[in-house]
């Protein structure tokens, strides 16, 4: 091997690298960190009961939530990127719901980042949110992630005893809520045979 191609050879392998790297970024940087975020349990039994959620009071880890796929989206109440997308994100919430094979395996919840619960409240009301919606008013789950922009999906596989796997992290919204979820379900790796 020339001197010359072994120095193409070598480029193209770090490039290679650097690119596997890239993809791989956003489970490096916060599936560490995830496990780590907690929320209030809600008061409402029929969000404990969507999440699996067993005790009444208090806190809960994203970890205990029951098993399946978790959508998470990162939002803000006055992101206008936010609010621009929040009827596509309740088209995904509906598609979810009215397919039986999904409506027990998958989950979506929101966290308003630098929100208070009066905040999460108006988005809620104001955009007609059906799934659960959990305030950071401290900013403890914004500073926990770092550098995440709204909006923001995080995709993760639970299995119901504390571990998890986070298959999806990535800035910004989507606008084919069918698409979106079709990709949620193929990196999630939960259904082998995909879902139609």
């Amino acid at each position: 091997m020339s001197q010359r191609s072994f120095i193409i050879c070598i480029t193209v392998l770090a490039l290679m690298y650097a690119g596997m790297l890239e993809a791989a970024e956003p489970e490096l940087k916060y599936n560490q960190v995830i496990g780590k975020i907690k929320l209030a349990i809600p008061d409402d039994t029929g969000i404990r009961d969507y999440l699996g959620l067993k005790v009444k009071t208090g806190q809960f880890g994203i970890a205990q939530i029951r098993p399946g796929i978790l959508i998470i989206q990162i939002f803000n109440m006055y992101c206008p990127h936010c609010q621009h997308y929040a009827p596509t994100v309740n088209e995904f919430y509906k598609l979810i719901q009215t397919d039986p094979r999904l409506k027990q395996r998958v989950m979506l919840i929101g966290i308003g980042v630098g929100n208070s619960p009066f905040e999460v409240d108006i988005y809620r009301k104001k955009f007609s949110v059906m799934f659960p919606l959990f305030d950071d008013k401290g900013y403890a789950v914004y500073n926990t992630l770092q550098d995440v922009l709204t909006p923001h999906f995080i995709g993760m596989t639970l299995d119901g005893k504390g571990g998890y796997r986070m298959f999806y992290s990535k800035n910004g919204g989507f606008d084919d809520p069918a698409a979106f979820l079709k990709e949620m379900i193929r990196l999630s790796g939960m259904f082998p045979g995909g879902v139609r």
